[in-house]
């Protein structure tokens, strides 16, 4: 491009740049100076040409419909976290007028399979002297069990997790249905030490998925390893 193009084409930037100041600075401009207004015309995508007035109705409708969806989903979003808060209020009181360890495995697992649509839902828990591997294979595990090293790092920052377990990982949770997990979230239970673990598995491999927010199931963490807690104490 030559130096008088290079010019010119900034003399118009610098004009561009001038003209939108002046309208954002005075708005009303148009309103003042009406012939001016119904000389403006504004291309259309079609090809045919439109009055400002006209495109200024097409761009307000577009933004109210922009508006319209980001209400919708604000809503949605409000009406889940009041769920989720509903869901965990439920919990705490049923764990409060739990009898025993198994009461408390029934409830955890009934809420968290209804409310999360999980296809599979376990407790695994670290053996202690009083409940035998022996008892419920199913349920207990030793410390020294295949596949319980691979969660030693989100036990250790008791945070839940969301996403694709590792072929060991659903082999660890899920035992015999493991090939069925196409997504899976796994929650700590830590009460001074490490109880075990809640894996909730799925079919659907977007039911849980990494980008999903697991402050929810990280104070359900908290509240069934208080529960546990209480229960397992000699």
């Amino acid at each position: 491009m030559s130096r008088q193009a290079q010019k010119q084409l900034q003399e118009t930037l610098d004009t561009e740049q001038q003209l939108t100041k002046l309208l954002k600075d005075n708005p009303d401009i148009l309103v003042r100076y009406p012939d001016l207004l119904a000389e403006l015309n504004v291309p259309h995508e079609a090809g045919r040409a439109v009055s400002l007035i006209e495109r200024q109705v097409s761009v307000l409708r577009d933004k109210l419909n922009r508006n319209d969806s980001r209400m919708r989903e604000l809503m949605d979003i409000a009406r889940d976290n009041q769920r989720l808060a509903e869901s965990r209020q439920r919990l705490a009181v049923n764990l409060l007028g739990a009898q025993d360890l198994d009461d408390v495995i029934s409830i955890v697992l009934a809420e968290l399979s209804n409310e999360l649509n999980a296809d599979h839902a376990v407790i695994r828990l670290v053996a202690g002297e009083e409940y035998s591997m022996q008892d419920k294979p199913e349920m207990y595990f030793d410390k020294q069990a295949t596949g319980w090293s691979s969660f030693t790092t989100m036990m250790d920052n008791q945070n839940a997790l969301c996403g694709r377990c590792s072929e060991e990982q659903k082999a660890f949770l899920f035992a015999g249905k493991a090939h069925e997990i196409a997504s899976a979230a796994v929650i700590p239970l830590v009460a001074g030490s490490k109880l075990g673990v809640i894996g909730l598995g799925s079919k659907d491999e977007t039911r849980f998925n990494i980008s999903m927010g697991t402050e929810f199931l990280t104070q359900i963490g908290e509240l069934v390893s208080a529960a546990l807690a209480v229960q397992l104490q000699p």
